[in-house]
């Protein structure tokens, strides 16, 4: 099985398409009173709750890439090899999951093309690429969209597509830490480390973003 095709089985084990419903869901728990995506967007007196459980999400996302990053680095060289590039392909999905959940939490709509682009932004800044690398997972991407409107196929062909492109990129930018992981044992620890301190900051990075475009759009709203 090539490095391409085991990367892709990875994500697409991954469920990419978040449930708006499961969200707004957790956010009641959290004490909201919010049934629809408008709710959520009329809560900036309640923000800290929204914070709060964009941050539970944000660790738990955390630990699935320590526990993928571990496994790849526990066996040394061997499993590092083999599994580098699924561990990586899976810290990208995860992550884009992750921004999914936190876009909802701040009343953007998934499903409307304007709030889809700003959200893959924010995702690729929270990742560290710069302008250059971002125009070129875009320019991948809106290949992948004309490709996947002729084949008519399914929405979430363009979403790994995307996850496939960061992985590619992230592998690259990633290259110096994984090196940690070459050594038995010692390498599941600082990989498992390494995944988890990287997600972690990519995962503040989102929140924070998404914090400042939605108190700028209700700004914007107020006046």
């Amino acid at each position: 099985m090539s490095d391409e095709v085991s990367v892709f089985s990875k994500i697409k084990e991954i469920v990419l398409d978040v449930n708006p419903q499961d969200v707004l869901n957790d956010a009641r728990d959290c004490g909201l009173e919010v049934f629809s995506a408008k709710d959520l967007v009329e809560q900036p007196h309640n923000y800290v709750f929204i914070e709060k459980l964009a941050t539970k999400y944000a660790s738990l996302t955390a630990s699935y890439c320590a526990a993928s990053g571990a496994t790849s680095g526990f066996g040394g060289v061997a499993t590092t090899i083999a599994l580098g590039g699924v561990d990586i392909a899976n810290m990208a999905a995860q992550l884009y999951r992750l921004n999914q959940k936190i876009a909802i939490l701040n009343g953007f709509d998934i499903e409307n093309a304007i709030h889809k682009e700003k959200a893959q932004l924010i995702y690729l800044k929270a990742l560290g690429f710069d302008a250059a690398a971002q125009a070129a997972i875009r320019t991948q991407m809106t290949k992948a969209a004309a490709e996947n409107l002729a084949k008519r196929g399914p929405s979430a062909n363009v979403a790994i597509r995307l996850i496939m492109e960061v992985a590619k990129l992230l592998g690259i930018k990633l290259t110096k830490n994984q090196a940690a992981k070459f050594v038995p044992v010692l390498g599941g620890v600082l990989g498992g480390g390494l995944n988890y301190m990287f997600a972690k900051n990519a995962a503040e990075k989102m929140i924070s973003e998404y914090k400042s475009d939605y108190f700028d759009r209700w700004q914007v709203r107020a006046h």
